[in-house]
């Protein structure tokens, strides 16, 4: 080895052990804070998008029931929802099964339904039984809807988000933050 080649290697140099060390705490500290945001700003969010996605099926409802002239519900369980056609033919309700946007969904795990038509509560099934497949909430042909109160909620967290649906199809939010 030439003297050249010895001082390369001299003047050549890495991380030390305690440098790595803190790069590594650092990185650690982040993504314990990222894992702790997305895991509280994650359920929220959850929240939102299913409130979103229930008041797009109920606006889409009203629609349909208006453009078609026919009748129209939303059948509530404690974690679902279906959506139901009136027809005329057979006299009774039938799922709508055909379109993407009106079909039968769950809500995630965590989340349940509380519903007052007329100031009362109503008592939720846990899931729907084929002999009773009434919907609870109605839009009608005419344009007229039935008067709601449907709430979102997170179980013993104090999260709730409630929908308030008047006779004329109006739709408001209201919005509960736990104390």
């Amino acid at each position: 080895m030439t003297i050249a080649a010895i001082r390369l290697r001299g003047d050549q140099r890495g991380f030390t052990l305690i440098e790595i060390l803190v790069v590594v705490v650092i990185i650690a500290i982040l993504a314990a804070v990222a894992a702790l945001a997305v895991g509280v700003l994650g359920d929220d969010r959850e929240m939102e998008i299913e409130t979103e996605r229930l008041i797009d099926t109920i606006a889409l409802l009203q629609e349909q029931a208006q453009l078609e002239g026919r009748d129209y519900g939303l059948r509530i369980e404690g974690a679902g929802y279906e959506c139901l056609r009136f027809d005329g033919f057979e006299q009774r309700w039938a799922e709508v099964s055909e379109d993407q946007w009106l079909r039968r969904r769950q809500l995630p795990p965590g989340l349940a339904f509380e519903l007052e038509i007329e100031g009362r509560r109503v008592l939720l099934r846990k899931a729907a039984s084929l002999e009773s497949s009434i919907p609870q909430l109605m839009a009608y042909g005419s344009g007229d809807a039935t008067p709601y109160r449907l709430a979102l909620v997170r179980p013993g967290t104090g999260q709730r988000v409630t929908v308030i649906g008047g006779a004329d199809g109006t739709i408001e939010i209201e919005r509960h933050e736990p104390q």
